[in-house]
């Protein structure tokens, strides 16, 4: 399973899971079969609408729904086409800022030579050797291809024993926790998962930084001595409130 370890602006560490090159062939594959499908019934729509129309119209429509497509959709959906969305990958920023326009408009912009005059061969040599799973369009717009769920990531349905080891004081739940999102507390799971694997100097002083984040947002006017089980805390009682 490759990685790519994203550091957010919060300068935490957070882990993705890298789409690999099937999930993203088979991405390929659907958004393609949509393509052809929109393409048939365009066409269809036109010749009933105007009898006798022009061939380099039809041309130009399929033209037009082979060359757009993807920007389209990337840009409505925010880094993911229907493909995408069905195989469950997306694509981020290296760098861990938001996805632009920009971003975007560069990686589809090499499609034409990465993936239909090279019939996919550039992409697929470009994905299985970088180690971030980039093609050329991805190398010039600083993004990969990530799975939207992955083992660091977690579904606040499925941490029921969480609750039983943290939250057995329900009493203590702070009602001020409603001002975190789902996002916030992720960001916490992923950095106690970090802390655990690599403990390290950087990753104390994130977590230093998080505690004092969180207690600040939560209105706690002293610091709490264990760190660690008091974010452990935080999330238990984050999902007593929100479930």
């Amino acid at each position: 399973m490759q990685t790519l370890e994203i550091n957010t602006a919060q300068n935490v560490k957070i882990d993705y899971e890298l789409a690999g090159l099937s999930f993203r062939i088979f991405a390929f594959l659907i958004d393609f079969l949509i393509m052809c499908a929109g393409i048939l019934i365009l066409i269809a729509s036109i010749e009933m609408l105007f009898i006798g129309v022009q061939k380099f119209v039809i041309e130009a429509v399929a033209f037009m729904v082979l060359s757009f497509y993807t920007l389209v959709m990337e840009i409505i959906f925010r880094g993911q086409s229907i493909g995408k969305k069905a195989m469950g990958i997306k694509i981020i920023k290296v760098n861990g800022s938001e996805l632009q326009f920009y971003d975007v408009f560069c990686r589809w912009s090499s499609r034409l030579i990465e993936i239909y005059l090279s019939l996919g061969g550039l992409a697929c040599i470009f994905i299985s050797s970088n180690k971030n799973g980039q093609r050329i369009g991805d190398i010039l717009a600083g993004t990969c291809v990530v799975k939207t769920q992955n083992t660091f990531q977690f579904n606040l349905k499925d941490i029921e024993n969480l609750n039983q080891k943290f939250s057995e004081n329900p009493s203590a739940q702070n009602p001020l926790l409603t001002r975190l999102s789902e996002k916030d507390v992720l960001l916490i799971k992923n950095l106690l998962h970090r802390l655990k694997v690599y403990n390290n100097q950087s990753h104390q002083i994130a977590l230093e930084k998080m505690v004092v984040k969180v207690a600040e947002i939560l209105e706690i006017p002293e610091l709490p001595k264990e760190k660690e089980k008091f974010l452990n805390q935080v999330i238990s009682d984050y999902i007593m409130q929100t479930r």
